[in-house]
């Protein structure tokens, strides 16, 4: 069975031109700031450069580095939810669920221990709903889960 990883980023496309901009604004920066070093010139060219340095390095990270984690990540072991205002934000094991409940843009989870977590899928896009919950009954079925619409 193959993983289900649900993830809001930028396009490729766009992550690939922003990195060229970043990088092609890093040299020019550099290239001017340490001109203008070596002819011992504080000026404003100096700083720009200097100013354009920082703004180059934040959007290279911020195509790289600093890109949101996955939503939510669904295999045959686990159910990774990292969805805003949730009241769970971590791993529900597969092992420990007792049903499952689908609704319409919600799932509700019951563990063996009487535990109950409701995850409201609202905001996610359609297509990726319909790809959680055909996993989700994937998976059920797979590990004997009971399941049933609400």
């Amino acid at each position: 069975m193959n993983d289900l990883i649900i993830r809001y980023s930028i396009s490729k496309k766009l992550k690939a031109a922003s990195l060229v901009a970043g990088i092609y604004l890093l040299c020019i920066s550099m290239y001017v700031s340490i001109l203008q070093a070596i002819d011992k010139h504080f000026a404003f060219f100096f700083f720009a450069g200097i100013a354009g340095v920082l703004f180059a390095l934040i959007l290279v990270f911020s195509v790289t580095v600093w890109q949101p984690k996955p939503i939510i990540v669904i295999d045959n072991e686990q159910f990774l939810i990292h969805l805003p205002r949730q009241k769970i934000d971590g791993v529900i094991a597969w092992g420990d669920v007792s049903q499952i409940g689908i609704g319409l843009s919600f799932l509700t989870l019951s563990t063996g221990e009487g535990k109950n977590y409701k995850i409201d899928m609202e905001n996610l896009k359609y297509s990726d709903l319909r790809s959680i919950k055909t996993k989700v009954i994937e998976v059920c079925e797979a590990k004997g889960i009971p399941y049933s619409n609400l």
